[in-house]
Parts: structure tokens; sequence; C-alpha cells
């Protein structure tokens, strides 16, 4: 959401943008219910906007010194207006969590407060305990467990039972053993950390490493352990590295700490490798910057091709798919493919941390919670005019960056369609942002410089139907999840099928789907119960377990019978319990 050209920073902003920012900050302390008129409340609202003044001043100084320091080269302005750009995102999303903690939650009909979560979900604690004593079945779209057309046979579930099921034995089975960072590299961090950064896809590295080294899923004893995290910070490595290159700064700091875990505690790097640990595929790293992969890239083989890594770039696209892009396209199209993903041993991560849009969408209507007693059925529609109130059929916010975005938009551009509302110029305010999401039917997500954006996450929690153009992306839980039933996918090269696409869709029923599985896509300050965080250790113990890197293959034959005989003996005890009144 930046500006083209790197030697107008000051331009970045279009008009009115910190007006609607200040506006923002005035929100939030009016929504603290502090009497009109009062000291206290023009107090709080003064010391709002002043905080968004107080960091327009540092945006605008941090450019003045740049310009005093004769900083005025081509790459040092992009670097200032990449700078300036993220303190402006930052300092407005800031304003926009401030509000949206104000704002309460409207009343839902037909969902008990203590069966949702604080964005106003139905939790997936609730929809299973429904299943599990009533029968009912919550809908989720699953991919089919047995199809291996990306590698990823046997991950999946047959049915709502199994999953629930496999989600309450997690704790009990996932296990992680954290190495220990050394003092350098916790210093180095922790500094990094002070960085004035903001990506909500970035931040997701931080969440995940964090809480995989606590309770439920902690263990201080590497016996006991049947996962390895490399705690190695990709993100922060970038950051702490800057100005010098931050990828040579990732990919030689991991290669460090991989050779210092051999070197210090040697005993367990070498268990951490064992047959009975799984033979190296219980490794775990997590990659949320744009290289994924790539930081490993120095490691030895057995770290690059056994380990499990939870990456947000999933790009499993080699170089034979280039070379076949670049026949088809006249000799154009290259893209990198030195940080492959591989679905036969990988975890694509569900890419925006947020603690707020979520909420946003329920607080704003543009996402009805599913309840108990609607759960699974058809007719758990969000309301008969829901369609009616979107009179945006297509949207996009960002960047045109990369060649591909470019010829895209400019195609898109030259339909005119005037229900359309494709923007990839200046900023945007959150609540612009946002309104426009829960206006829209369905919503582009295209590849830029890589696959992989946040504002997949985010318009999907809006009840905006992703329409996905970006070939090679391994999508967020897509081992579990069938995509199909809530998102529209078009290959690159057929872009220009969007309108007919568009036009046949369903978008009711798209809708619905994304309301069942909506609670799978988005994290909590504290890990809930089947959320994005528990769902991606699912995922990651269920890569552990099926072991296909260290020659294990997946699961044998067997599990669908024990399923479906499980699935009849639940079925007769719910009609036989309900027939006895129990």
């Amino acid at each position: 959401m930046g500006p083209r050209s790197a030697r107008a920073p000051l331009a970045m902003a279009p008009r009115g943008y910190w007006k609607r920012v200040f506006a923002d900050f005035r929100e939030a302390a009016a929504r603290m219910g502090l009497p009109r008129g009062s000291t206290e409340r023009r107090s709080c609202v003064a010391f709002t906007s002043e905080c968004a003044k107080l960091a327009a001043c540092v945006v605008l100084g941090t450019y003045a010194a740049l310009i005093a320091m004769g900083a005025t080269s081509e790459n040092a302005m992009t670097d200032a207006t990449r700078l300036l750009n993220t303190m402006n995102a930052k300092v407005a999303w800031d304003a926009a969590a401030v509000r949206s903690h104000l704002t309460p939650l409207p009343a839902l009909d037909g969902v008990d407060g203590d069966e949702r979560d604080e964005y106003g979900h139905l939790t997936l604690a609730a929809q299973c305990s429904a299943l599990e004593t009533g029968g009912r079945d919550p809908g989720w779209p699953l991919r089919d467990p047995h199809d291996d057309t990306d590698g990823g046979a046997g991950l999946g579930f047959e049915n709502a039972h199994a999953l629930c099921e496999a989600m309450r034995r997690l704790p009990n089975e996932l296990r992680v053993y954290t190495f220990p960072l050394a003092a350098a590299e916790r210093r180095r961090y922790a500094l990094a950390e002070l960085a004035p950064t903001f990506n909500r896809g970035y931040d997701v590295e931080g969440h995940i490493v964090h809480f995989m080294g606590e309770p439920p899923f902690s263990t201080a004893d590497p016996k006991e352990a049947t996962a390895f995290l490399l705690p190695a910070r990709p993100y922060l490595e970038r950051v702490a590295a800057y100005p010098e290159s931050g990828r040579e700064a990732m990919t030689k700091n991991v290669k460090a700490m991989v050779d210092r875990l051999g070197a210090e505690d040697a005993a367990t790097w070498r268990l951490s490798g064992s047959v009975g640990k799984g033979g190296g595929c219980a490794r775990v790293m997590v990659s949320a910057h744009d290289t994924g992969t790539f930081a490993a890239n120095r490691t030895d083989e057995e770290v690059r091709e056994k380990a499990v890594f939870v990456a947000s770039n999933a790009d499993s696209t080699t170089r034979r798919d280039v070379d076949e892009m670049k026949r088809a396209n006249n000799g154009t199209g290259s893209r990198a493919t030195h940080a492959r993903f591989s679905m036969s041993k990988d975890v694509s991560a569900v890419c925006s941390l947020s603690f707020h849009i979520p909420k946003d969408a329920v607080t704003q209507r543009a996402m009805t919670p599913v309840s108990v007693g609607d759960a699974g059925e058809a007719s758990a529609t969000p309301t008969p005019s829901a369609e009616d109130r979107r009179a945006v059929t297509l949207s996009f916010r960002g960047n045109d960056r990369g060649q591909f975005r470019e010829r895209i938009f400019k195609h898109f551009r030259s339909l005119r369609r005037a229900d359309w509302d494709l923007s990839s110029e200046g900023q945007v305010t959150p609540s612009e942002y946002e309104q426009l999401l829960g206006n829209s039917k369905f919503c582009l997500h295209v590849r830029g410089t890589r696959v992989v954006s946040p504002r997949l996450i985010e318009v999907m929690v809006f009840g905006c139907v992703p329409v996905i153009i970006a070939d090679g992306y391994e999508l967020p839980l897509a081992w579990l999840l069938d995509w199909s039933k809530f998102s529209i996918r078009v290959a690159e090269d057929e872009y220009d099928r969007v309108p007919k696409l568009l036009d046949d869709a369903n978008w009711a029923e798209m809708h619905d789907n994304l309301r069942r599985v909506v609670g799978f896509f988005v994290y909590h300050r504290t890990p809930l119960f089947g959320d994005a965080f528990w769902t991606t250790m699912l995922g990651v113990w269920r890569q552990i377990k099926r072991g296909r890197a260290c020659g294990l293959g997946p699961p044998k034959g067997g599990e669908k019978g024990i399923t479906v005989v499980t699935d009849a003996v639940r079925s007769a005890w719910w009609w036989a319990a309900s027939w006895l009144g129990l």
C-alpha cells in the first residue's frame, strides 16, 4: 500500500489520510464511555490525538534527517520510503486496534457467551461438543484425506468426528522440545523486536515460535519430545541486519545456529535426528518471511530435506514450472524458486496475525458467526439480504509490484466494470479498507513478488470470497480443508476467465462455507483450542507422524474402516440415548 515513486516520500499518504487517522484515535477515546464535555474525555481525546501527531512528526523528522545526512541516492530514498510507509501504517493500525478493543460485540442470536471467542465466533470446542452430544455436524468442507495430487494424502480427516478427536489428543501426542537460544541470539532478537516494523504477516513467526514453547505442547525433556523446534527467527534476522543484506544474514545465522546446536548440545541434536524420533522429520522450523524455506539454505542436507517448515511463502514452484511458464509467455515470467515449499513435509502458515480484524468483521456485521443451533444445516445462511448489501462484485487493495500484477490489472481495468473496485495506488486507512471488504462479494488475491499476502486471510474473515491467482501457492490448511468450497482459484494464464467465473459462482454458498471455516484461520492472543495456531500444530504433527520425507510414506490402509465402524457405533449410541431420554 505504498507509493510508486521512491523520491516522493512526503506524498505517500493521499490528501486527508492523516486527518482520518486522527479521527480514528478520537473515536477510540470517545468509546471509553466518558461523559461528553467532561475534562476526562477532553484529556483522553487530546492524548490520543497527540499520539498520532507525535508519530507523524517522527515520520517527517526521519525524512528530514535522511535529507540532512545526504541520503538522496535511489536506494537510500527507497529505504526511507519503506520506513516511512511502515510508520504511517503502524500509527493507523494502532488507532484501529484501540478503537476495536473499545467496541463491544453485537448481540448474536443463538450464540451463548461461553460458546464464542473474543471475536464472536463459535469455538471449535463448542462445535465438537455439539457434534458429540447432539449429533450436529458442523458442516466443515473437509478435504478428501486420500487425495495425493499435491502430496497431501494422509494429512486430512474422513469426517468432523475424526478431526475433533485428533485435536483433543494433540497435547498428549505433540510434545515440543525447543532448543535453547545462545546469549547472542537472544540479544539480537530482543533488539530487533524493538524496531518500528509493522507487518501482520511477518508477526506470525514470533507468535508460533513463542507458543510452541509454552503449555500445552512444550516439554523440557528431549526424551519425551515428539518434535524439536529450531528457534530461529528469519524475519528478526532480516530486521537486525538492516541496512545490510537480510537474506545473507538469515542464511548465515540459521546455519550458525544449527552448527552450534550440533556442537554444544550434540547429544540432544543426535537424538532429534534419530530413527526413534522420526529420523530427522521431527525437527521443526518457522519462517514467515518472504524467503520461506530459503532461510535454511546453508544448513546441512538433513535439515533442508527432512525438517518440517512452517512457512508463509508456501510456493511449490519448480525450475521446470518456470521454464514452461517462459515458453508459454515468449520468454517472460521469471520467478524465484530457491524457497521451494514441499507439501510432502511442510506446513503452509495462516499468514495474518491480527487481534482486532476478526472482531471488526463481526462488529460491522460483515461476518455473521454460526451458532450451535444452525451449524451444519443447509439453511444456515447469514441473512437474506447479505448479498444485496455488498455492492462491489470484485475488489482489491494493495500494490501492483511485479510484472504479473501490472499485466493483470491493466487487463481488468480495461474492462471498465462499474461494480469492480481495484486500486493498487496509495494508502487507505484501516476503516476504509475494512469497509471495502465488508462491501465486497469477491476479493482478489494476486501473486506479486511472492505468492503470499496477509490480505488473503483478512478478506476471508470479512466474508469476502477470495479469487486466488497465484500458481504454486500451497494454501494455508489446504491439507485439511477443501478450498474449492469457499474460494475461486484461477490459473495465472487464464485470468481473463475471471468475469465468467464470478458470474457462474454461487456466492451465498461460498460465503456460508467461509462462516463455517473462519475459526480455523484466526489467531488469539492466547491460543484457543482449534484456532489457527492449534490447527497449524495439528498439521505439524500430521507431517511428523506421516514421515514421508524420511521414507516412512503415508499412513497405511485400515484407518478408513476403523473410522466407519467408530461412526456407526457412535450413531447407534446417539439414537439409543435419544430413545431412552438420556
